[in-house]
């Protein structure tokens, strides 16, 4: 049997009838990189939760790609439980790993957040809006994802209260909190769509704990007795999360 490593996505523009074609940086990826050749079989992904074994047909031009569908499978269910991420923005590249690992694990959508300790501001962080979007696809390909999570350009602390759906669980991590945890704020409630606080390097400041709490109804949570990196805590607590709740009914 044919074990496919990843999978590529393709903007649904780009299927007609039983072909696919892939012309962008996937292309050029898959043809100078991965040495794809005329009959190569591939797993191609719509991002809406289909996949398609496909045969690579030909290569049109330098980068583009023409493929023929063999069959369309419905895709690993994605998590029963959607969890948004508002991430504190941390120093250096950090955002890119945390991007990356939170989808492998199955966060929903990430919005990364300037808080009051974010060393990067939203000017400069605007600029990396089109390379999360990237890493966001490649971690979601890797993964053998059905879709590939949503990831935000930045936004003030401010407008990322007021951002997001108030019906929403929302959970704020927050290293002085010593008692409530994931588990207990959880485990005697109905899963719901859930929003997920964690700073940056430092944490938050009390005072952002204070107004998630007074404008989300949020529940601060402790995340265990050890201290956790910003790029750590978020797989931690999405991890606990759907341990809990997904597939549960």
């Amino acid at each position: 049997m044919w074990l496919p490593m990843g999978k590529y996505f393709f903007k649904a523009e780009n299927h007609m009838g039983s072909k696919v074609i892939i012309d962008d940086r996937t292309a050029h990826h898959m043809i100078n990189v991965l040495r794809f050749r005329v009959g190569q079989e591939v797993l191609l992904c719509d991002g809406a939760g289909n996949d398609y074994f496909a045969i690579l047909e030909s290569i049109t031009k330098p980068n583009s790609l023409v493929f023929e569908i063999t069959k369309i499978v419905p895709s690993i269910p994605e998590p029963a439980t959607v969890i948004t991420l508002y991430q504190g923005i941390p120093k250096g590249e950090k955002m890119d790993w945390i991007i990356e690992k939170c989808i492998e694990v199955g966060v929903s959508k990430i919005i990364p957040v300037c808080t009051s300790r974010s060393v990067v501001k939203i000017k400069d962080a605007g600029k990396k809006a089109e390379r999360y979007s990237r890493i966001a696809e490649s971690a979601a390909s890797q993964s053998m994802r059905g879709i590939v999570p949503e990831v935000t350009g930045p936004l003030s602390f401010e407008d990322a209260l007021n951002h997001g759906n108030n019906n929403d669980l929302h959970l704020a991590a927050y290293e002085k909190e010593e008692t409530r945890t994931i588990k207990s704020s959880i485990n005697n409630m109905q899963p719901c769509s859930v929003s997920l606080w964690v700073g940056p390097e430092g944490g938050f400041e009390e005072k952002e704990v204070d107004e998630i709490i007074n404008k989300k109804s949020a529940l601060a949570i402790s995340l265990g007795p050890r201290v956790l990196r910003t790029e750590t805590a978020g797989i931690v607590a999405i991890s606990q999360i759907l341990c809990l709740w997904d597939g549960v009914k």
